[in-house]
């Protein structure tokens, strides 16, 4: 089962915060005044409800005070009797014509109903509530005035705040996309780079060799031309062969190298029991171990499982198992441990053996990389590493993991280091 997953970029995800807040702005300044104009609406009929339930003819201190906590939202009223005496009003004084012009020459408008009229003006709205009640056998008219102004101000100050807080967050947005972008853009030429020089080293260390064995073979060759008969035919020509056989086996690890390689880019990823993929790849190589006299101890987790190709996995570690196999020699050991640290698995392979000298740490992991205890690399004894730990390292990199290698006080240690993940209960 292949896994696939997106993730958004920096670029997407400001987009869509950018998208969203102009919809809260929109959906804000589209509502807030008719919500607000609904809300202070209900507000005025309870209020004139609250009168209905009051007997003005004679009202008292408590109906004052539960008359004046309408007051918060701050509305001009103005009851007058049947002959336009003031009852109860909010105006600390009422002028002469007040009454007469909001109430005694517009008595036509005050019924029981108590209808709300609202007023468009040029800077503001203004709700009129004009309402009729009788009690006793007399009149009381209800004139009530709000005026929304203030509404309006928060809601044009907000729909501001809102714009001045969408205008900074894209100017920030953009500078941290720029940002990531150009450290994007770094890490690209620096991974460039990086890669420029891995196959520039890669390629060099192919060439030289393929050098040596050529120059061999061509040496040979014009031996064989004009040694006439006094040479060892034989033996010459035995040893084109070997030198064939070796740049033969660079090739074919070249090629197939390039193979794997392209093949990693379009891997397909599953859950992968590491402890059972061990206990397999020990009981393929016992009889070989067996064999050669070497003892292989095992400390194996169980139900260690990381996401990754199993395929792939399993030539890190039989190309573990083969170094150590090759530097083991017979009546000593090679130990394998799987365990948990953390959020991590930890492998590694350690074999009986000679320590690897510090300056070759790095280098062993390279292409090719030839190693000795000698000055000179090509002298007798010198070992070719080959691509087996270069590609141990390959993988594990597209694993999302890490690998090394230790001295230890009996031998060599080689590990891998990889993404834990839970098992399934």
């Amino acid at each position: 089962m292949k896994k696939k997953g997106t993730k958004r970029t920096p670029e997407k995800r400001a987009l869509t915060l950018a998208i969203a807040f102009v919809l809260v702005i929109v959906l804000y300044a589209l509502g807030c005044s008719p919500c607000y104009i609904g809300l202070k609406t209900r507000i005025l009929h309870q209020f004139y409800n609250e009168l209905q339930q009051i007997e003005l003819a004679d009202l008292d201190d408590d109906d004052i005070e539960n008359l004046n906590e309408f007051q918060k939202e701050k509305f001009e009223v103005m009851v007058v009797n049947d002959v336009f005496k003031p009852v109860y009003t909010t105006k600390n004084a009422v002028p002469e014509d007040y009454v007469k012009k909001r109430i005694e020459n517009k008595l036509d408008k005050f019924d029981g109903k108590a209808t709300v009229e609202k007023r468009n003006l040029e800077s503001r709205q203004v709700l009129v509530m004009r309402g009729k009640l009788t009690q006793d056998g007399h009149d009381y008219y209800v004139y009530v005035r709000k005026d929304v102004q203030s509404g309006l101000d928060i809601m044009q100050g907000t729909v501001w705040y809102f714009t001045a807080c969408l205008t900074i967050i894209t100017i920030l947005g953009y500078l941290g996309m720029k940002k990531d972008g150009e450290k994007q853009q770094t890490r690209s030429r620096k991974a460039d780079y990086r890669l420029m020089e891995s196959q520039r080293e890669f390629v060099a260390n192919i060439s030289h060799e393929l050098k040596t064995p050529l120059a061999v073979v061509s040496s040979q060759v014009e031996m064989l031309e004009i040694g006439e008969d006094k040479i060892d035919r034989p033996y010459y020509y035995a040893s084109i062969r070997e030198e064939l056989d070796k740049m033969s086996k660079m090739v074919g690890e070249l090629l197939d190298f390039s193979m794997l390689d392209n093949q990693m880019n379009a891997m397909e990823i599953s859950k992968v029991n590491v402890s059972e993929m061990l206990e397999y790849l020990l009981l393929r190589y016992d009889a070989m171990f067996r064999k050669n006299e070497i003892k292989v101890n095992s400390d194996l987790a169980a139900n260690c499982y990381v996401y990754g190709n199993r395929m792939y996995l399993e030539r890190a570690v039989n190309n573990y198992l083969m170094n150590a196999f090759q530097h083991t020699q017979q009546g000593k050991q090679i130990t394998v441990t799987l365990r948990r640290e953390k959020q991590s698995l930890y492998l590694e392979v350690c074999n009986d053996g000679e320590p690897i000298r510090e300056d070759q740490m790095e280098r062993i992991w390279d292409s090719f990389y030839t190693s000795s205890k000698k000055k000179n690399p090509s002298a007798e004894g010198g070992k070719n590493i080959g691509l087996g730990l270069f590609v141990v390292r390959k993988i594990v990199e597209k694993h999302k993991g890490s690998c090394g290698v230790e001295n230890r006080s009996e031998g060599v240690a080689f590990w891998i280091r990889l993404p834990l993940i839970k098992e399934n209960k």
